[in-house]
């Protein structure tokens, strides 16, 4: 099973990240200081320009020093929607200690991806304390009534990519396995920061009573439908899914993705967790996503894993 990702690992996770927007027709801007040798492979491939002015590109890619001497200074004239790429922090982070902090303190939320010398994805933040804080409240009840929340690193990792890409390509956000809500809140405040919506769904209606009364809380409740329903038969009745996240029962991962595809939009994100805790439940879906029409990554977010896929059908 194709678990193990390529040594270019940076090179296919943009790939993918990419793929989503050139098969809905965006032209992308990327500032790069390193990664020359990256940018130039996808280049070839994909409708990309170099930007000179950060405040127009769609992505940043920096190393830690260059990130240090260029970026802080010039965090104002970030786009709240720039995704800022930071490469080499496995291997650097101690000689700037202090990088994350000063990020943070300029307005970026941040999440590690074990991927080659180790990236950080970095967007700036839409979500206010009170926010954060009914996060907290959420995680710490899911382990007390179940079920399980994924990581903060995953959960982070779920809200950059969802408004990095909604931002720039309008659809719905569909995620499999409400729980009780720590990942829907996260998806949540995306689509209420891009003007989009999430619909999520699982088939326990105590979990999905909780969630409706956490975001009725937070006043998200006008961008997110719930349903207590089975994914597998699920009728979404319309091709504009665009992100998608699965979390629920993993020996039918595969039987979700059958049933939502019919709607999904060309170049739409899927990410599925759990996939290295639970790879031989998972195995039907992983097969699926390692072939035509899909391009997969597995990255280790948390311990149980996350596979990030693009939909490549035209």
């Amino acid at each position: 099973m194709p678990i193990s990702t390529p040594s270019h690992e940076i090179l296919k996770f943009l790939d993918i990240l990419l793929g989503s927007l050139h098969l809905s027709n965006w032209k992308v801007k990327i500032t790069f200081n390193t990664l020359n040798d990256i940018v130039g492979k996808l280049k070839k491939n994909m409708k990309i320009n170099e930007s000179y002015n950060i405040n127009e590109s769609d992505i940043i890619l920096e190393d830690i020093k260059s990130l240090k001497e260029n970026i802080t200074s010039s965090s104002k004239e970030l786009s709240n929607n720039t995704l800022l790429i930071i490469h080499r922090i496995i291997s650097s982070i101690d000689q700037y200690p202090q990088i994350f902090k000063e990020l943070g303190s300029i307005g970026f939320t941040k999440s590690i991806l074990p991927i080659n010398e180790g990236i950080a994805i970095a967007i700036k933040r839409g979500y206010n304390v009170e926010f954060f804080r009914k996060t907290v409240k959420v995680y710490r009840e899911s382990f007390i009534h179940g079920p399980n929340p994924v990581d903060y690193n995953t959960a982070l990792a779920l809200y950059i990519l969802a408004k990095f890409i909604l931002e720039r390509r309008k659809g719905v956000i569909v995620e499999i396995g409400t729980g009780r809500g720590f990942s829907t809140l996260w998806l949540a405040h995306a689509a209420k920061e891009t003007s989009s919506r999430v619909i999520s769904i699982d088939n326990k209606c105590d979990r999905v009573d909780y969630t409706k009364n956490v975001l009725k809380s937070l006043n998200l409740e006008d961008y997110v439908e719930i349903l207590c329903t089975d994914a597998k038969n699920y009728d979404h009745g319309s091709k504009d899914i665009v992100y998608v996240f699965i979390d629920g029962k993993k020996n039918e991962y595969h039987l979700y993705l059958e049933a939502l595809e019919p709607y999904l939009l060309p170049g739409a994100l899927i990410l599925a967790h759990n996939t290295l805790s639970d790879a031989h439940l998972i195995k039907p879906y992983i097969e699926k996503v390692y072939k035509k029409p899909y391009k997969s990554i597995t990255i280790a977010t948390d311990p149980k894993g996350l596979t990030i896929s693009v939909y490549m059908h035209q």
